[in-house]
């Protein structure tokens, strides 16, 4: 199936056709078809949220945070190597809720969480990748986090992908998304069940949102940031994820978009009692998946893989605080976790205090507990 995209576009922008590409969770696999399935929930363990419930205010718990916003300490409970302990797998950086400095794991409640790159060269190609449905020189930096919803019958879990699809010998971006149900085992949603610009696919009891943004052409350095924004309304039961990006700078073009938001989904979630983006290195999601967020690169879809002959990006993880500070994410790994996407031949390590993705070994570690740069051009 061939998706086409018309839209105008500005500067260096413009018209593109891609491939229908499916960015998977660990585990799962799809082949193409395009239905309704039963919305398969369980109940899982209570997370207390707090009463700040009302559309668009911050829920942070304050069971979660002391007066100085510090993180409440938990026994380290997870491990971060259950899907991926050699490469290829999904690289750049990601939080598990894991501060290996003292040894213990913490909850992080948001609304709001924004990945960072600055890209000054990108190029990759996988013969392989035709395998699995997606063209040789594709690939993906992901932005993925977990939503977690508070009801009366137990907490549920929904994965959130807001991905930048690039085929690199064309120097092409496309914007995609995709919400996946984490609360149950076959991970299921039903078209009733969820609404926005896109569809529900569905094959082999794997079913899934997703929508096609727009598509640009760049030039490097190209500096962009994901966003991904939660809130629930307490009167409709309905819980509203926007799925945006803004450019900020295409090769010598300093840009000023502004956060598009290229899709605002509605999940209907009645009898919650409180919403989050979590990450969480207390515990897993419902189907054993972790509650993090990453900001990684990955093959172009389907579960592909892909070697990058050249790769430079700084990258940066980022959430709203209950005060509305823009905040990094101080502790990182150079793995993620959650999606089947992967990558070879790219090293992560820290360059002038900023997380640095280029060619070498792939190294799965911890990265650093101390990540504070926030660049000058990145919109809150």
């Amino acid at each position: 199936m061939e998706i086409s995209i018309m839209i105008k576009l500005k500067a260096s922008l413009s018209v593109i056709f891609v491939l229908f590409i499916v960015f998977m969770p660990v585990g799962a696999s799809f082949s193409f078809g395009f239905g309704d399935i039963t919305h398969t929930l369980i109940k899982v363990r209570n997370v207390e949220f707090g009463d700040n419930q009302t559309l668009y205010h911050p829920l942070i718990s304050r069971d979660i945070y002391d007066t100085n916003h510090h993180h409440i300490k938990h026994p380290l409970s997870i491990s971060p190597y259950n899907s991926y302990t050699s490469s290829p797998a999904p690289t750049g950086i990601a939080n598990y809720g894991l501060d290996n400095k003292t040894g213990s794991s913490y909850l992080l409640l948001t609304n709001t969480v924004i990945g960072y790159t600055d890209i000054h060269s990108v190029s990759a190609y996988c013969p392989q990748a035709t395998n699995s449905g997606v063209g040789t020189t594709y690939a993906t930096l992901q932005l993925n986090v977990v939503l977690m919803a508070n009801t009366s019958y137990g907490t549920y879990a929904y994965w959130l992908q807001d991905v930048g699809s690039f085929q690199t010998n064309t120097s092409t971006i496309t914007f995609i998304d995709n919400v996946w149900n984490l609360s149950g085992n076959p991970s299921c949603f039903a078209s009733s069940s969820i609404s926005g610009s896109g569809q529900v696919s569905n094959s082999q009891g794997q079913c899934f949102y997703y929508d096609v943004g727009p598509s640009y052409t760049f030039s490097t350095p190209f500096a962009y940031e994901y966003v991904i924004n939660v809130s629930y309304n307490n009167v409709t039961g309905n819980i509203l994820v926007q799925m945006g990006y803004a450019l900020l700078q295409n090769g010598s073009s300093t840009l000023n978009t502004g956060i598009i938001y290229y899709d605002n989904i509605t999940i209907n979630q009645f009898n919650a009692t409180g919403i989050a983006i979590a990450v969480d290195g207390n515990s897993y999601t419902p189907n054993a998946l972790y509650y993090d967020a990453e900001l990684v690169w990955g093959g172009g879809g389907n579960g592909a893989t892909t070697n990058f002959n050249s790769l430079n990006s700084e990258l940066g993880l980022y959430y709203l605080s209950s005060s509305g500070t823009l905040t990094p994410m101080q502790t990182l790994y150079t793995f993620g976790s959650d999606t089947g996407e992967t990558a070879g031949n790219v090293n992560v390590t820290m360059v002038n205090g900023i997380p640095t993705a280029v060619n070498g070994q792939e190294s799965l570690t911890f990265l650093t507990d101390s990540f504070n740069y926030i660049p000058g051009n990145l919109i809150d």
